[in-house]
């Protein structure tokens, strides 16, 4: 699988301890191939997929939301990073997909 594009996304959990309450940030990636999306150790056939859509606030620290919209319901990733580019190359790879089959 040689990745087109990929895009960071952040998990954040949280600890609480007896004193106190972490919030710990790990990253990802979402790879994106000419056939699927691969989620860590998840793979989405781009057919399955509707849309890629995202909302984000304009401050620099803030977290935004990727929203994939597959024919199973719509999964939410936290973002820190501008997602346009990302989902420019998935719509055009699922409209080359759509177009030759």
């Amino acid at each position: 699988m040689l990745p087109i594009v990929k895009q960071k996304c952040v998990e954040i959990r949280q600890e609480i301890h007896w004193t106190e309450k972490r919030i710990i940030e790990s990253s990802f990636h979402i790879i994106l191939d000419k056939k699927q999306l691969l989620i860590k150790d998840e793979k989405i056939p781009i057919s399955k997929i509707l849309d890629i859509s995202y909302r984000i606030d304009q401050k620099q620290s803030s977290i935004g939301y990727l929203y994939l919209h597959t024919i199973h319901g719509v999964r939410t990733f936290h973002i820190r990073e501008d997602p346009t580019y990302f989902i420019e190359i998935f719509k055009k790879i699922r409209s080359e997909t759509e177009q030759y089959g």
